[in-house]
């Protein structure tokens, strides 16, 4: 009869763990997913189309279970870049949508938008406008001055956020 009783108490402690397991967790579209980039991304050593790579700079727990992890990898695509040119005009660099890897190592599609624009110098133009830097004006025409190229802040976190909800 003991021999009863404890076996069927281990078959219920392990079926009650299998259920506390299988929970599932519902992670919502509104969840804010912080990315880091380490590198340095100008508008000058990156093309269109192209995937830039980042991290997930905090963990991310919904009820006691960690979704996404410090240090995965999380990436943001660049839709469109305008290099610096001449005449002091700035660069432009615009990033969208990408995706991050949860601790399961399932892909899910981000949100993001923005577009970062370089230093744009103005004094080459007034010069060429007025004529009155003889010496100038030819410079800045042939490109000697130009505008800064625009710049992914490496170590600054940028906030993204999930496009769809999906089931953990």
């Amino acid at each position: 009869m003991k021999k009863f009783f404890s076996t069927l108490l281990i078959i219920t402690i392990f079926n009650l763990s299998i259920i506390a397991y299988s929970k599932e967790i519902m992670v919502k579209n509104s969840i804010k997913i912080p990315i880091i980039f380490k590198e340095i991304y100008t508008s000058k050593n990156i093309a269109e189309n192209q995937k830039i790579d980042g991290e997930i700079a905090q963990d991310i727990i919904i009820n006691n279970t960690t979704i996404f992890k410090k240090g995965d990898r999380a990436s943001l695509n660049i839709a469109e870049i305008k290099k610096a040119g001449f005449v002091g005009i700035s660069g432009e660099l615009h990033l969208i949508d990408g995706e991050a890897i949860d601790t399961k190592g399932n892909s899910h599609t981000i949100e993001y938008n923005h577009k970062f624009i370089g230093e744009e110098k103005t004094y080459p133009k007034i010069c060429l406008a007025c004529g009155l830097l003889i010496i100038l004006a030819p410079l800045a025409l042939f490109g000697f001055v130009k505008g800064g190229q625009a710049k992914v802040p490496n170590n600054q976190i940028i906030y993204t956020a999930l496009k769809n909800d999906f089931i953990y």
